[in-house]
């Protein structure tokens, strides 16, 4: 066996590369509460409920009763806004109109000088009656019947935001799903480590007060999208965020064609493209995919060179390292899956990982391709 300086700095790099590239990993940091979780019988806000549904009414049907028939003692108000005129929408919310804690707001059919989901979010919020407000779009689900209590259990008198997880539905392709968890380990960490960036999606609670009192959507009213990213965005501040790991609190979309997906997709990247302290976020989120990728090339470069030139000690450690990194990279996914009761299959997650780089490559293909009046309303 051939023990050589060559040999000794190959089982050194691969080494290296294998500890450095678990760590720099998403699923490897915790992602933990940084707010003392209150009990029940704590006394809670009433809160808001403020729905935006936009071309989703079967969604709204359906998930209109998981919103009335939350166990919230406080008490709360559900408040759904839609486009004028929509006869469906009209429809359906005349099915629920006995109930006392609905109302409803319309937009106009057309809107010039302010995106749509932010005008209907704007108008939900200014009609609130309580100063907590908890806003979601028409395709999300609660998890439970706790959604909004466990929501409001992270409120105390230093946070003006809590951000929740929300994911796809289990109907959705598993890979999409993966995507969302990924990015929810960056979003939700940032939020209770330092300052909430941006989240996965809806299930963000904010305060009514602040968002009138600092102009809204004031300073990006051009982009059409964004509606919750641009208010997580704009009002967070060192250590006001709260994030709610509770299964309860948990909100799944549906997302019925691989279209809306798609399009979900290229207009997050235009959202984040307009993020305040973004240098950041795409700095560890680059560093993390580099590492990962730079681990496997130099595992597969090290174990093909050792069997060329006999170095076997060098090959059995590229083997070991590699197999140490499948392993503990799967394990941690499913650590954090258990987490936020996903489920992924163990084989799949090294595929999903290693498509990163090319789903998003693909991702700004599109984006650069997309024509930007879709994602800007006229210029104000």
């Amino acid at each position: 066996m051939l023990i050589d300086n060559i040999t000794i700095i190959i089982c050194i790099v691969v080494l290296l590369l294998t500890v450095v590239s678990v760590v720099a990993n998403p699923f490897f940091r915790s992602v933990k509460s940084n707010r003392s979780y209150k009990e029940e019988g704590c006394e809670l806000p009433p809160i808001t409920v403020v729905v935006l549904s936009q071309n989703d009414v079967e969604a709204l049907d359906k998930h209109l009763p998981l919103l009335f028939d939350q166990d919230y003692a406080p008490g709360f108000e559900v408040i759904v806004v839609g486009e004028k005129g929509d006869l469906d929408l009209e429809a359906v919310l005349g099915k629920y109109a006995d109930h006392k804690n609905l109302y409803t707001t319309y937009i106009p059919k057309r809107s010039l000088f302010m995106s749509k989901p932010k005008l209907s979010a704007s108008l939900g919020i200014k009609a609130a009656h309580n100063e907590w407000i908890v806003m979601l779009n028409a395709s999300c689900a609660p998890a439970s019947d706790k959604w909004l209590q466990s929501i409001a259990r992270n409120i105390d008198d230093n946070t003006n935001l809590v951000v929740g997880y929300s994911n796809y539905k289990d109907d959705v392709k598993p890979y999409r799903r993966f995507i969302r968890l990924r990015e929810a380990c960056y979003y939700l960490r940032s939020a209770a480590r330092g300052m909430a960036y941006r989240s996965t999606g809806a299930n963000i609670a904010f305060k009514r007060s602040e968002f009138i009192g600092k102009d809204g959507y004031r300073g990006n009213l051009q982009h059409v999208y964004g509606e919750y990213d641009f208010i997580i965005n704009k009002f967070a501040e060192p250590g006001s965020a709260a994030i709610s790991l509770d299964p309860d609190s948990f909100l799944h979309q549906e997302c019925r064609t691989k279209k809306t997906r798609t399009e979900f997709c290229i207009a997050n990247s235009h959202v984040g493209s307009h993020l305040e302290r973004k240098s950041r976020m795409r700095l560890t989120y680059a560093f993390d995919v580099l590492l990962m990728y730079l681990n496997y090339a130099a595992l597969i470069a090290a174990g093909v060179y050792s069997v060329v030139t006999g170095r076997w000690l060098a090959l059995a450690i590229a083997v070991v390292c590699i197999t140490f990194t499948l392993t503990l990279r799967i394990i941690l996914v499913k650590k954090k899956c258990r987490l936020f009761g996903e489920r992924i299959s163990a084989w799949a997650i090294p595929f999903y990982e290693l498509s990163l780089v090319w789903f998003d490559m693909l991702t700004k293909l599109r984006y650069m391709r997309a024509d930007k009046h879709d994602f800007s309303t006229h210029k104000i």
